[in-house]
């Protein structure tokens, strides 16, 4: 631990930092409150960044259609390169944080890069000479301008994503009672803040994005980036910082390239024991064997073993990217499917298509303390406790339900535009408006909250739990990487059946005259065989009982006790954290940037 060689001043009071935790009960009491002296700027932050990302995300697609002159697939397959985007980057974030310049600077610098992207987009949407005029295709200029700001915000997220709920758990002690009650407060009201960001863009942003100016309805979002940073600044002064140190990600690399190039030469290295419990070996993947120094490698067998079980979860990790490609419709295809409903509200109050998002976010809100406080633990009593590859697998199956209700949406919706069913004056360049309430949308997007609840959530579990401890991060990533190569195959599907349909488009630009309803049957059907295929998988798998590192209680109880023991995967992981004095820093523990916390509430996508 890293500390200051002179007391330690705030609000005129010395606070002694010392290399070793204190054991003074009174010392403890008299720290101030974590969470109301730190955590605020922490949380303020996250809202104002979680609404900015929202009042962007949620109505791209309408934006790029409508201002940009895009086509519908066009735009929706750009929207799902940008999403997938927004999920690679919060890789390189957590690896600079990890490994290079720490939490706190990786945030600060990737948020100002966020800024910049916000507000360029919103002078695009606000001068005339960035944007083209309606019915017009964009220039280069107008092109570079609007793509260049979309994907430095793609850059931005990605260094904040994966780090500022691992940043908050720094700032509590694991040895002050009172820190470890606030640290589950912490993460609530960390959830309720994505919350409340989510669902203000999806109502409210949206709205005036739609119905005053896009310029305003950028414009809002940049001041709420430029206030999640001064938010987070502020706070400098009281923030505990854990030293960098190497990444996982480089380690499991460097095993991987050992083993490949000493296959044949089988050179001997002195490999570096890890401080990691010892591992139960496991003869699947043999040939990760020869980074080991026994053969030729440069690693100790327990560093080689870890890798092991990373690799091990690949066929899992393949099956996951086609629910993310399924995932993606929502933020595209669904708002633009919901664009040539009625979507009348009360009178002549008119809601965007894309504030349909908000089922899937309450869906979430209700369902996940629903299943667990309530169906979770009645399954327990019934004798019947789900393993994590069988909620992953209903969540797929949900997820093949939700592709159906869209069909079946899609099918009488073509059913009354045969029959010119258009509501008066609702006529646009992309199509006239169907005489058929948007909100027979609800249950195609409650059913991907629902799949999100099992699937996203499972996964998460599933990746978290099977990993060691020193490779959890890497373990986090591959869902990481999971939800970014969905997008990407969504955008290339999307472009194969515009290839493939030419001389009867499914998605043209007026969907009145596509078959989006044969559309979703093709995803339904392809994550369908998704599923039968991830049974296989899940039948094949054998889970493992990983041990892991587990220190609870003060460091006078941990004496008390004895020696740690290792606990299983399939138990409660607590996770400990070593806390320096503001502004010093700590050493870094086995959770690394993208790894969920333990007392954290489990996040899924929509929220992530």
């Amino acid at each position: 631990m890293y500390s200051g060689s002179d007391a330690s001043e705030d609000e005129g009071e010395n606070v002694e930092v010392e290399g070793e935790v204190t054991e003074e009960p009174m010392e403890a009491e008299e720290k101030p409150s974590t969470l109301l002296t730190v955590c605020p700027f922490i949380l303020g932050n996250e809202f104002c960044e979680r609404l900015a990302f929202y009042g962007l995300s949620t109505n791209l697609v309408v934006y790029l259609n409508r201002q940009m002159g895009m086509d519908t697939l066009d735009a929706a397959s750009q929207v799902n390169l940008w999403a997938g985007t927004c999920y690679m980057t919060p890789l390189i974030g957590a690896y600079l944080a990890d490994g290079v310049i720490g939490r706190y600077r990786t945030i600060v610098l990737f948020s100002s890069i966020y800024c910049v992207g916000m507000f360029s987009l919103a002078l695009s949407a606000a001068v005339p000479l960035l944007h083209p005029p309606l019915d017009k295709y964009p220039n280069f200029m107008q092109n570079a301008v609007l793509f260049g700001s979309l994907y430095l915000i793609a850059l931005g997220t990605g260094g904040i994503k994966p780090n500022v709920s691992a940043f908050g758990a720094d700032q509590f002690d694991e040895n002050n009672e009172r820190d470890v009650n606030e640290k589950k407060s912490f993460f609530n009201w960390f959830y309720f803040v994505i919350n409340c960001g989510s669902l203000i863009a999806s109502l409210l942003i949206v709205w005036i994005q739609e119905s005053i100016s896009w310029s305003i309805g950028f414009a809002i979002p940049a001041g709420a980036m430029l206030l999640a940073v001064i938010s987070f600044v502020s706070g400098r002064k009281y923030y505990t910082h854990m030293k960098p140190k190497e990444s996982p990600l480089s380690r499991f690399m460097g095993v991987l390239l050992d083993a490949w190039r000493n296959k044949r030469t089988r050179r001997r290295l002195r490999g570096e024991e890890t401080a990691a419990p010892l591992i139960p070996h496991n003869v699947s993947y043999a040939w990760i064997e020869d980074a080991s120094a026994e053969r030729g490698g440069k690693y100790s067998e327990a560093q080689v073993e870890e890798v092991r079980l990373v690799v091990r979860m690949f066929p899992v990790f393949v099956t996951t990217i086609f629910y993310w490609i399924v995932y993606q419709q929502m933020g595209s295809i669904f708002v633009e499917q919901g664009e040539l409903m009625d979507r009348t509200l009360v009178g002549n109050f008119v809601i965007p298509a894309a504030s349909l998002t908000s089922f899937d976010t309450i869906a979430i809100i209700i369902l996940v303390p629903l299943f667990d406080r309530v169906i979770y633990p009645l399954l327990k009593r019934i004798g019947f406790r789900p393993t994590l590859l069988q909620r992953i697998g209903w969540g797929n199956f949900i997820a093949v339900l939700a592709m159906l209700a869209a069909a079946g949406v899609e099918v009488w919706r073509l059913h009354l535009a045969d029959e010119k069913q258009f509501i008066d004056g609702g006529a646009s360049r992309d199509g006239e408006i169907v005489r058929m309430s948007v909100f027979w949308q609800a249950p195609q997007y409650l059913l991907v909250g629902m799949s999100e609840v099992l699937g996203s959530i499972g996964q998460m579990e599933f990746f978290y739990d099977q990993a060691p401890d020193s490779m959890r991060s890497i373990c986090m990533a591959m869902q990481l990487l999971s939800t970014a190569l969905g997008g990407y195959f969504s955008s290339g599907i999307l472009l194969a059946v515009q290839w493939a349909t030419q001389d009867h488009p499914w998605i043209p630009r007026n969907l009145n005259k596509g078959r989006l309803d044969l559309y979703f049957l093709f995803l339904a059907g392809l994550m369908m065989v998704n599923v039968i295929l991830f049974m296989f998988v899940a039948m094949g798998y054998e889970y493992k009982e990983v041990p892991h590192r587990r220190r609870s209680g003060t460091a006078r109880d941990a004496e008390d006790e004895g020696p740690e023991e290792p606990v299983t995967a399939a138990r409660h992981f607590e996770r400990t954290q070593p806390i320096a004095a503001p502004g010093f820093y700590a050493e870094p523990s086995y959770a690394r940037s993208i790894t969920v916390m333990a007392d954290s509430p489990l996040i899924p996508a929509r929220f992530r």
